[in-house]
C-alpha cells in the first residue's frame, strides 16, 4: 500500500513522560505516541457516532477485534486487495475503525511512526523544577506543602500528588509514515485535533503530555490544519469537525456530566501564565476540590481515577477530567478538559 512520509515538528507545552513500568523515561517511545492517537481517535469515533458501544472491547479497553490471517485471506479473495477491498473485508468481520486505522492482530496500522529526532535545546530531568511531590490540607485548600514536608500519601488530612520525574522537555520531529488514503481525511485532522486538545504520552492525570506543533513538513505556521474528518473511504457517508466534539463550559461542575462531547472549563490563569509548574499545580488543586465534593465512592473513582483493585468495581481507571494547558503565541490558556462521557462504554 502507498504511504507519505509526514514530517512533524512539536514542541512541548507541558512535560512529555514516555516512560516504563520502572518510570525510566530517557527516550521518547513510539509505541506511546501511536497509543495516544489511537485513544483519542477512538474518543472522536466513539463521542461522533462513528463506533458503537457492542464494537468495545471490554478486556483490552478499546475498539479491537482480533482477526485470523487466513480470515482476511478469504476475505480478500472475493473483495479485492486494494484499499476498498481491504477495507469492505475487515468490516465484514466487524474490526472497529480505530482498529483498521491502528491495526490489530492480523492487520497493520495504516499509521507508523519511522523515526523521533530530538532538536533544538532538547532535555531529559527536570527542566522547570517541578517538585515530585506536592500536597494541600483538605480542610484549607491555601496550605500546600512540597516534597518532604508532604505525608507519603494521601491521609485523611492531606491529598499528595507525584509528578513523573525525568521527562522530556524541548522540542522533537516525529517522521510518520500515513498511507495515502487517509492522509488528509483521517491522519491530517487527527493531528489538528491533538495539538488544540489531545495528549501524548503518560500522566494526562496531572496535566502532562500537551504538544505543540510548530510544523508540517517543514512548513512552519502555515500548515494545512484540517478540522474535518471524512469517514467515507470507510464506507461511512459522514464527516465530524473537531468543534462538533467540543463544548466549552461555564460551570466547572458541568464536568463530571456523562455526555458525548469533550468538555472544556477554562480558568483565568493571567496571574501565573508562562509558569507551567504552577500552572499545573493549581490545575490539579482545582481538579482534586471537584473530586472531594463527589460524594458517591464508585463516580469518584471512575471520573477521578483510582490505582488498584477495588471489590465491586471494574479496570483501574484513569482520570476523565484532566488539566488542560494551551501555547497560544507566546501565551497560555489554562482549564480543565473532560472526557467523562467514555464511562458509558463500562
Amino acid at each position: 500500500m502507498s504511504k507519505s512520509e509526514i514530517r512533524v515538528a512539536f514542541e512541548t507545552i507541558t512535560p512529555l513522560w514516555t516512560g516504563d513500568a520502572w518510570r525510566d523515561n530517557t527516550e521518547i517511545r513510539p509505541s506511546s505516541l501511536i497509543g495516544s492517537l489511537r485513544f483519542w481517535f477512538e474518543v472522536i469515533c466513539y463521542f461522533g457516532g462513528i463506533c458503537k458501544k457492542e464494537e468495545f472491547n471490554n478486556e483490552k479497553g478499546r475498539f479491537e477485534k482480533d482477526i485470523k490471517n487466513d480470515e482476511i485471506r478469504k476475505k480478500l479473495l472475493t473483495s479485492g486487495t486494494d484499499f476498498n477491498g481491504q477495507v469492505q473485508a475487515l468490516k465484514e468481520l466487524g474490526v472497529p475503525i480505530p482498529a483498521i486505522v491502528f491495526g490489530t492482530t492480523g492487520w497493520r496500522s495504516l499509521i507508523e511512526i519511522n523515526e523521533i529526532k530530538l532538536i533544538e535545546d532538547f532535555y531529559f530531568g527536570n527542566r522547570l523544577k517541578i517538585p515530585h511531590k506536592f500536597c494541600f490540607n483538605k480542610n484549607n485548600k491555601d496550605e500546600v506543602k512540597e516534597e518532604n514536608d508532604c505525608p507519603k500519601r494521601s491521609d485523611n488530612n492531606f491529598s499528595v500528588f507525584y509528578f513523573k520525574i525525568p521527562y522530556f522537555w524541548g522540542k522533537i520531529e516525529v517522521v510518520f509514515r500515513v498511507h495515502n488514503e487517509i492522509k488528509d481525511s483521517i491522519f491530517l485532522p487527527l493531528l489538528t485535533f491533538m495539538d488544540k486538545y489531545g495528549y501524548w504520552g503518560g500522566g494526562w492525570n496531572i496535566g502532562y503530555g500537551r504538544l505543540k506543533v510548530l510544523s508540517v513538513n517543514s512548513q512552519n505556521g502555515n500548515w494545512e490544519e484540517k478540522d474535518k474528518f471524512d469517514f467515507s473511504k470507510f464506507g461511512i457517508n459522514k464527516t465530524l469537525t473537531i468543534t462538533e466534539s467540543y463544548e466549552k463550559i461555564p460551570d466547572k461542575n458541568l464536568l463530571k456530566e456523562k455526555v458525548f462531547k469533550i468538555r472544556y472549563w477554562r480558568k483565568n490563569c493571567e496571574s501565573i501564565n508562562t509558569n507551567i509548574k504552577e500552572m499545573l499545580k493549581d490545575l490539579i488543586l482545582e481538579k482534586a476540590n471537584l473530586r472531594i465534593r463527589e460524594n458517591n465512592r464508585k463516580d469518584r473513582h471512575y471520573v477521578f481515577g483510582k490505582t488498584g483493585n477495588i471489590q465491586n468495581e471494574d479496570l483501574p481507571q484513569g482520570s476523565k477530567i484532566l488539566p488542560y494547558i494551551n501555547k497560544i503565541n507566546s501565551s497560555y490558556e489554562c482549564g480543565l478538559l473532560s472526557i467523562v462521557g467514555i464511562l458509558s462504554l463500562y
